[in-house]
């Protein structure tokens, strides 16, 4: 087991999230370039020396703002492993991926973690390179490796687990980045109005076992237990910084 970090002071922790908190809603503003750190202590009702104690720079902070849009709250670590052990075919564990990636990215508070990804992309940026390898890129190998068991095991037909789980990924970010875009068109009601969560997700592994499944048949519904696990995992894993907020 690993070692359980020291949590620091109550007062300071409170702190820390305040400054936290506010970083995000500048970067998210203004993005990187154009976020100050003036606006950021006085949002958190902190002076910039108080700031730059927990947070030495801007750099520093935008760093750590970065870890907690992308980043993984501790307490789900238990989650995690219960759900990699439970007795899942791969069309059931790509059911609880999709429960996660629906729940993260449909909850209001993660609004702001599209904008900094739209300042990141507009500007052309590489910050997220580094949080990308550390998160990002291990749990898409995760579950490409759970895609490879099931062609190995003779359920699915699929030349590129990689690129495969990258597509669920896209397709669910993709769908909530644009929801304001398509907002107050003629076709806005259809794409999202009538088109609960559940729907959604029963749309994106509808099409992926059309795509992949050798056995079409194979069953991807959860058991009740495993779907309470998932639904736990999904809320813990909203941007772990505004769970709070």
């Amino acid at each position: 087991m690993p070692a359980k970090r020291k949590k620091p002071p109550h007062g300071e922790a409170r702190t820390r999230e305040s400054i936290l908190l506010a970083a995000i809603e500048e970067f998210a503003l203004r993005g990187y370039d154009g976020a100050r750190t003036e606006h950021i202590a006085r949002s958190a009702k902190v002076n910039k020396a108080m700031l730059h104690y927990y947070y030495h720079d801007k750099q520093t902070l935008y760093d750590a703002v970065l870890e907690s849009l992308y980043g993984y709250d501790p307490d789900t670590e238990l989650l995690v492993e219960k759900l990699s052990n439970a007795e899942l075919n791969c069309l059931q564990t790509v059911r609880v991926f999709l429960i996660v990636l629906i729940r993260k990215h449909a909850d209001p508070r993660s609004d702001a973690f599209r904008r900094i990804l739209s300042w990141e992309l507009a500007g052309g940026k590489n910050n997220l390179q580094p949080v990308a390898q550390k998160y990002l890129v291990p749990r898409i190998a995760m579950m490409a490796e759970v895609l490879q068991k099931g062609i190995e095991d003779g359920q699915l037909r699929c030349p590129n687990p990689t690129f495969a789980v990258w597509s669920l990924i896209s397709q669910v970010a993709f769908y909530f980045m644009y929801e304001k875009t398509y907002r107050g068109s003629p076709i806005y009601t259809q794409l999202y109005e009538q088109v609960p969560h559940e729907t959604l997700l029963e749309y994106i592994l509808q099409n992926f076992i059309a795509a992949y499944a050798v056995d079409k048949s194979i069953r991807s519904e959860l058991p009740p237990e495993i779907e309470n696990l998932a639904q736990t995992l999904a809320d813990k894993l909203v941007t772990p910084a505004l769970r709070r907020a």
